[in-house]
């Protein structure tokens, strides 16, 4: 428990951004995590692309400023390891994982990603893409 503890306070400060923690120990990053961007994402969106949005947000940051679209799940990183399970119905369909800089979003789409998700993250964040937007 205390390894799992270190590795996501690592991942918080953005040191961590080639580690993982799983079940046998801590393991180097082995797969490149695609990004897109908010525009890439929009027009994606607008062609019928059906992605999952997940905000791996707090809820108070939630609360305070919520994501763009109706859609989005909020499961923060901290929770995201765990609760994959409950994402096991959407395998197979593309996974956007979103936060304000895209520093926690990328570590979430990288936790999916190795647990078999097709997931993607938003290069970023929604905050630049919804303050050139919006």
């Amino acid at each position: 428990m205390i390894h799992r503890l270190i590795a996501y306070s690592m991942i918080l400060l953005g040191i961590g951004s080639t580690i993982y923690m799983g079940i046998e120990g801590i393991y180097g990053d082995r797969y490149e995590v695609p990004a897109l961007s908010f525009d890439s994402f929009e027009k994606q969106m607008e062609a019928s692309v059906s992605y999952i949005i997940i905000d791996v947000r707090t809820e108070k940051e939630i609360e305070s400023n919520p994501a763009p679209w109706e859609t989005t799940m909020n499961i923060p990183l901290l929770s995201l390891e765990e609760r994959c399970v409950e994402l096991n119905q959407y395998k197979g369909q593309p996974i956007m994982v979103v936060c304000p800089t895209g520093n926690r979003s990328r570590q979430g789409a990288r936790i999916l990603r190795l647990a078999g998700f097709e997931a993607y993250y938003l290069e970023y964040g929604i905050e630049k893409g919804t303050n050139l937007h919006g």
